[in-house]
């Protein structure tokens, strides 16, 4: 939501200006986000929070320190036309939006970087003690099925039942199309039986990830959730700034299966 941080109170423009802008950065970040639809968010809790805590740990007998992951910020800036915005203010006519989409993309990635890869961190394929399971190459139709149905194995082993969330990098995702020889299924709509969800991960390549769902695993910690703010006038335009604030916090990294060659 809107706060005094994003300086909107100081901008010249109508609700309803901020309502179309609101609006297009959640449809496009709901396109983009891939992290956000495997695992739970939680918050925001606000700009100020910079690190979450973890409680203490002990380094040595009699002495113990505070544990925290701290927050990541992205941050983009992009610039609208003033007489765009005066035309829309006034007439509605539609706004040129192609900076605040491009910033928008912009920060999705950073997002799902951050999430499954980690900056200066773990991401959720490489925190200490995820699974692994071998894939295939999926030349022919039905090794997918068996290779996931090896990983929901071994995250059954581990204690971990269920429900299942699988991102796939678009190269392995885009080969769930194929049909069967026999019977008119695809790969996708059999694994559909045995995973809740199934998502095109970008950010992956050539890998995938099946986790169990459930926020008590693994969960995004917003501070500030992606919102636009405004800068102030730059010659015949107005900047505009992007920007929010999260950690990846993995509770208990068993839950992952990293799938990959």
């Amino acid at each position: 939501m809107p706060n005094k941080f994003l300086m909107r109170e100081d901008a010249p423009f109508s609700q309803k200006f901020w309502q179309l802008i609101d609006e297009t950065v959640l449809k496009v970040a709901k396109s983009h986000l891939t992290g956000r639809k495997i695992i739970s968010v939680k918050g925001p809790f606000g700009l100020g929070m910079k690190h979450l805590s973890l409680g203490e740990e002990e380094i040595e007998p009699g002495l113990s320190a505070g544990k925290v992951i701290p927050l990541f910020q992205i941050f983009r800036s992009f610039t609208l036309s003033r007489r765009d915005i005066a035309s829309y203010e006034k007439e509605s006519v539609q706004l040129e939006l192609g900076p605040l989409v491009n910033a928008i993309v912009e920060c999705c990635k950073l997002e799902d970087r951050v999430v499954f890869h980690g900056v200066n961190s773990h991401g959720l394929i490489n925190t200490p003690g995820v699974l692994s399971s071998e894939i295939n190459k999926w030349d022919n139709v039905g090794q997918a099925v068996s290779d996931i149905i090896k990983a929901i194995t071994k995250l059954d082993e581990a204690g971990f039942h269920g429900p299942y969330l699988l991102a796939l990098s678009p190269d392995r995702y885009n080969l769930l199309f194929r049909r069967y020889d026999s019977g008119n299924q695809t790969e996708l709509e059999h694994l559909s039986m045995m995973v809740k969800g199934i998502y095109k991960a970008p950010a992956l390549k050539n890998c995938g990830l099946l986790l169990n769902d459930s926020d008590v695993y693994t969960s995004i910690i917003l501070g500030q959730d992606l919102t636009v703010g405004f800068i102030g006038p730059v010659e015949d335009r107005f900047e505009f700034s992007i920007s929010e604030t999260l950690a990846l916090l993995v509770n208990e990294p068993s839950s992952i299966c990293v799938l990959k060659e």
